[in-house]
């Protein structure tokens, strides 16, 4: 049997893969049915069940699994998808008995009802130390491991960073690195001991006989071709947005809106240091057809009633030979905006360059509520050592541009303590570039090191750190960032020395100071000319997330009052004191930043709102420029 597994010939030697699963056939009986497993995309250490039964968390639906079901669907197998995420969140917001620390026990159902012969797990990133048995991914492998009875294949962004590790410790027979499509029809060839009619591709890995191996072949290119439209009889797509949500974007959309991600593009055309998709994905773009992407979107439009979408792309934009396919897709999207009142997004970083006034006309036209901009740093050499496609003089053009589209939710996406590297002036020059873009918002996060694949090849700096969450607040189910001893909090920050390269713990209160200042005091709806309706409707989508977070309500209540809505105000001002009241932790915030003075006198109307906050605002001028 390996023998006939090997083309005579051939330069390309495969024989170790024959071996094994040569030894997984007589281990494992095989049959047709394949079981793909979406991970939950939260973690149990910081979990929230009011916030699920608010339908807060992250609800995106299985795409990559997706993805890989349409390039098995020429076999003959019975496939399941079991998206982990949606079935936990489903549970919680509709079974007042569900025991949510038993929550495996989905995973059991499944497996005893549909009995499969192979199951191939995979998770969305979520930033924290992935070998710790309690994180989801890790959990359900080691799950699986105890029961012994199937053939696991591990996949995904997490699985590629962790092949050694998970495979060292037996948590699955494979580990399918970077995009999957070819590479696990080529695994199914020889799994299944039939010749091989898939070409020979390389990033297959397993442990056997004591050694980590991995296949051999061409340079992996998966050709992006038809679309998904066969795969939703696997996933009930129209039932997401009863659970939870994509992010705040979909739910300022509204949450009865049905969602769902869509992809033009694979891959992205920069080679930015800090990140993983090019190492994941290979370099440059691939496109798929905007004709085949169309009759998806119809069909999830007119079959499945979905009515809002998010972009999946890492560069939706494109280089300029993608820029037609671009074009032509919103201009379609813009009659369906018109028919069904659609909506779209774009969390993802979008590359400035790309964002010209024709462009942004046709993405507000076709229905865009906002995306966010890959910034990322305000400091020039910074920008240069990462190797960012843009400069800050080009960036700073485009806030320009951006302010004649008013009507789209417009963020900067910002990393500080950059490769464990950078020093607090230079944290402060994206502060005070951030700032100086009028956006409206500043999404800040703090660099984590995520892939190793990533710090080998840059040689970062990773000196052992563990990967916690992007964003701090998220570390625990009450969004708090706990002081510490030799720490700046407050308004203290801004004392650190520049040439200080900063704790990760004091990234952390550097991370609070600039979001609630760049985001909130000094955000642009609340001045002259700004919009405080756009403000208070990404407020009341952000607090669904954030239930006990004070600053929100209060600003919130701002917003409001700037419209000379003052029953609403009102309710959020209340809102705000409740929250207060239990609160030492943000009663000690509130002080730090002289916000408790605004519910003292609440202001009454948008000219009350102005002299309220510019004392404020001129307290932090030195750095918000």
């Amino acid at each position: 049997m390996i023998f006939d597994m090997i083309e005579k010939g051939s330069a390309v030697d495969n024989r170790r893969l024959a071996e094994y699963t040569d030894v997984l056939r007589r281990r494992y009986p095989l049959n047709n049915r394949i079981l793909l497993v979406q991970s939950p995309q939260f973690l149990f250490d910081s979990l929230n069940i009011e916030i699920i039964k608010k339908r807060g968390y992250y609800a995106y639906p299985p795409t990559g699994l997706q993805c890989i079901a349409k390039a098995l669907s020429n076999r003959n197998f019975e496939i399941e998808i079991l998206d982990m995420n949606y079935q936990f969140l489903k549970k919680v917001t509709s079974d007042p008995y569900f025991n949510y620390s038993n929550w495996l026990e989905i995973l059991d159902e499944y497996l005893i009802r549909n009995n499969p012969s192979i199951v191939g797990v995979t998770a969305l990133s979520v930033s924290c130390n992935v070998l710790n048995p309690a994180f989801p991914l890790t959990n359900i492998l080691s799950h699986l491991r105890e029961k012994n009875e199937h053939i696991i294949i591990a996949g995904g962004p997490i699985a590629t960073n962790e092949y050694e590790s998970y495979l060292k410790k037996q948590l699955c027979h494979f580990v399918v690195g970077g995009e999957g499509e070819n590479k696990i029809n080529f695994l199914f060839d020889y799994l299944y001991g039939v010749k091989p009619t898939h070409t020979s591709v390389p990033h297959i890995y397993f442990w056997y006989e004591g050694c980590l191996e991995e296949t051999e072949g061409k340079k992996d290119n998966v050709n992006l071709s038809g679309n998904l439209i066969n795969t939703y009889k696997l996933v009930p797509i129209e039932d997401y947005n009863n659970v939870g949500s994509l992010n705040p974007f979909s739910r300022m959309a509204g949450q009865d809106k049905r969602f769902t991600g869509i992809q033009l593009n694979r891959g992205c055309r920069a080679n930015c240091k800090f990140c993983g998709v090019t190492k994941f994905m290979g370099k440059g773009i691939r496109q798929y057809a905007v004709e085949d992407l169309m009759d998806e979107i119809y069909y999830l439009v007119e079959e499945k009633g979905i009515r809002h979408f998010e972009i999946l792309d890492d560069d939706f934009l494109g280089p300029s030979t993608f820029k037609e396919g671009v074009k032509d897709l919103l201009r379609r999207l813009s009659t369906l905006s018109q028919q069904y009142g659609i909506t779209w997004s774009a969390g993802n970083g979008l590359i400035a360059a790309s964002l010209n006034e024709e462009m942004l006309c046709l993405m507000r036209d076709s229905g865009c509520i906002g995306f966010r901009i890959g910034i990322e740093s305000g400091n020039a050499v910074m920008l240069k050592k990462m190797r960012k496609p843009a400069s800050l003089s080009s960036v700073k053009r485009f806030g320009r541009t951006l302010q004649k589209f008013p009507e789209m939710f417009v963020a900067g996406n910002y990393i500080i303590g950059l490769f464990g590297e950078e020093t607090f002036g230079e944290m402060l020059d994206t502060f005070n570039f951030a700032n100086g873009m009028n956006l409206d918002g500043a999404n800040f996060t703090i660099f984590q090191f995520t892939s190793k694949v990533t710090i080998a090849a840059e040689k970062l700096n990773y000196d052992n750190r563990e990967a916690k969450e992007f964003i701090p607040t998220k570390d625990n189910s009450r969004g708090e960032i706990a002081e510490s001893e030799g720490v700046f909090s407050g308004p203290d920050i801004f004392t650190l020395s520049k040439e200080t390269i900063p704790s990760p713990e004091q990234i952390k209160q550097i991370w609070f100071s600039f979001n609630l200042i760049a985001n909130y005091i000094n955000n642009k709806n609340l001045k002259p000319s700004g919009r405080p309706d756009k403000l208070a409707a990404w407020l009341e989508a952000v607090q669904i997330a954030y239930p006990d977070n004070p600053y929100m309500a209060l600003f919130t209540g701002l917003s409001y009052s700037s419209l000379g809505e003052n029953e609403s105000a009102l309710s959020y001002y209340n809102k705000t004191r409740q929250i207060l009241e239990k609160s030492a932790y943000w009663m000690h915030r509130f002080k730090q930043f002289s916000l408790t003075d605004i519910l003292i006198k609440l202001p009454q109307n948008v000219y009350e709102v102005q002299d309220t906050l510019d004392p404020l605002r001129k307290r932090f001028s030195e750095w918000t420029g």
